[in-house]
């Protein structure tokens, strides 16, 4: 053993004692022998124990609240809250974002093609091929393509009616009026007439309750005058599927009916040439 650590041994095991007196009688009332390891052991363990106290003291008890920078009970509440509001926020921006895409794609007619539904060539008559290739058509205006005469009820798939009634008032451009109004007895569900996702599903004060779903096949369907919407802005629907009930909901209603619109390539289309309402 070297000479260094045989002095550093010496230093700790030195030996020191503590008597304690009474006052008057000077009488040994206690002695405590003790060296300087033990005191260096002795002083770490009331440092260890106050501690454990202390952060004891401040976890469990009201004490925290008196720290210069620690929140308070109601602090806290609100800061839980507000984490729950920011989550809520960010999953309602993200339906939005959703929302806003699709409404793009809706009023600047840029709904991407969905190989999976394009006619194969082999499918089409050769009236159909030459018809299509005909230079004549191809130079058609605007507003001979808005009749939609041109072999589209066959690109469509089968739509399912949103509801089954009467019709009080059919299509009619000419009047601006761009849709069919379908009346019913009871009270009738009103179901999406192609799976698509939710654009719109609003309250509007001429239109009343509103939904808008995007379809593919560049098709937009149209459902006013609900009664209430079961559906939300983003949310996708299945053909057939429940979206709102029937009813006379907004300023332009004038009783109990359905007003049903199909738009494609943003232009209106007769939703009787396509749907079998009664």
């Amino acid at each position: 053993m070297t000479k260094k650590k045989k002095s550093l041994i010496r230093w700790f095991g030195k030996k020191f004692q503590i008597i304690v007196y009474h006052g008057k009688s000077y009488a040994i009332i206690r002695k405590m022998r003790f060296n300087r390891f033990g005191l260096i052991m002795f002083l770490a363990s009331i440092f260890i124990t106050i501690f454990v106290a202390l952060a004891a003291v401040v976890v469990y008890t009201p004490v925290k609240q008196f720290i210069p920078g620690y929140p308070d009970k109601e602090t806290r509440h609100l800061i839980y809250e507000n984490a729950l509001r920011t989550d809520s926020l960010v999953a309602e921006l993200e339906k939005r974002d959703v929302y806003m895409e699709m409404l793009r794609d809706v009023l600047f007619n840029d709904v991407p093609i969905d190989e999976d539904y394009v006619v194969p060539v082999e499918n089409l008559t050769d009236e159909q091929i030459k018809e299509f290739n005909n230079p004549k058509n191809k130079r058609q205006t605007i507003e001979d393509k808005t009749t939609y005469s041109v072999n589209k009820a066959e690109a469509l798939p089968d739509l399912f009616p949103p509801v089954k009634g009467i019709i009080i008032s059919s299509y009619n451009k000419a009047m601006g009026h761009l849709g069919t109004d379908i009346a019913s007895a009871g009270e009738t569900m009103i179901a999406a007439t192609l799976r698509g996702v939710i654009v719109m599903s609003d309250y509007t004060v001429k239109t009343g309750y509103t939904i808008i779903i995007q379809h593919k096949y560049n098709l937009v369907s149209v459902y006013k005058h609900n009664k209430s919407s079961f559906v939300k802005s983003g949310q996708f629907v299945e053909t057939g599927e429940v979206i709102a009930l029937y009813g006379d909901s907004g300023e332009n209603s004038n009783g109990e009916h359905l007003h049903f619109e199909l738009w494609r390539n943003g232009l209106s289309l007769n939703p009787e040439d396509y749907i079998i309402f009664e």
